[in-house]
């Protein structure tokens, strides 16, 4: 009997992407529909791409019982992501043209019970049914959504693409804890990536 897994964890080192794109996502390249919805029916399914050693990308896929008008209403609902996703204290459209959509954010991080709030602003660009992440301060992509139909329409795959953050950038607590115990480094990214995409998940799925 197989035990049932809560995610699935697949570490590998890339020096080439696929395509020459790094957000392009490797998960939806390298598997199949049947494949995705076996692996998704046990858990969440995670792909961190390494460069050099060091963390690049983490790419991640969840299945959504909903279809893809209703998820793509969720993730584009940025003045109310505080609302449903856990952490985010403010959020307020500040820019819109055409399919382009600028959002200032105040974030809440906690590490080892050590909380700060972070402000930061974000462009979005719509092009469903795939949503660009650009950072307004490096001014380029630093990440993605992606959503697949899937059983004829009535559920989505939901990939996220997302580029690591500089050690450096961390706060000084949690850079000096990854720098004593670099397993943490993955607890970092991962926990709040997880916390947003269930609470997608779970705002989609509600009647």
């Amino acid at each position: 009997m197989i035990k049932k897994t809560s995610a699935i964890i697949l570490t590998v080192s890339l020096f080439m992407l696929i395509a020459n794109n790094a957000f392009a996502s490797l998960l939806e390249q390298s598997l199949d529909e049947s494949t995705l919805k076996l692996l998704l029916n046990r858990g969440e399914l995670i792909l961190l791409e390494e460069k050099n050693g060091k963390l690049k990308y983490i790419d991640y896929a969840i299945l959504i019982d909903a279809p893809l008008d209703k998820v793509w209403q969720v993730i584009t609902d940025f003045e109310n992501y505080p609302g449903f996703i856990p952490g985010h204290k403010d959020c307020n459209i500040i820019k819109k043209e055409n399919n382009e959509i600028t959002v200032e954010s105040a974030v809440e991080f906690k590490f080892m019970g050590i909380g700060s709030t972070v402000r930061y602003t974000t462009k979005y660009i719509l092009k469903k049914p795939e949503l660009i992440i650009i950072d307004t301060e490096i001014n380029r992509e630093t990440g993605r959504y992606k959503l697949i139909p899937i059983d004829e329409g009535k559920r989505v795959v939901l990939f996220r693409t997302k580029e690591a953050v500089d050690v450096n950038n961390f706060g000084r607590v949690a850079k000096f804890l990854v720098i004593q115990k670099p397993e943490m480094e993955f607890s970092l990214y991962l926990s709040p990536l997880r916390i947003n995409m269930k609470a997608i998940k779970e705002r989609a799925e509600q009647s």
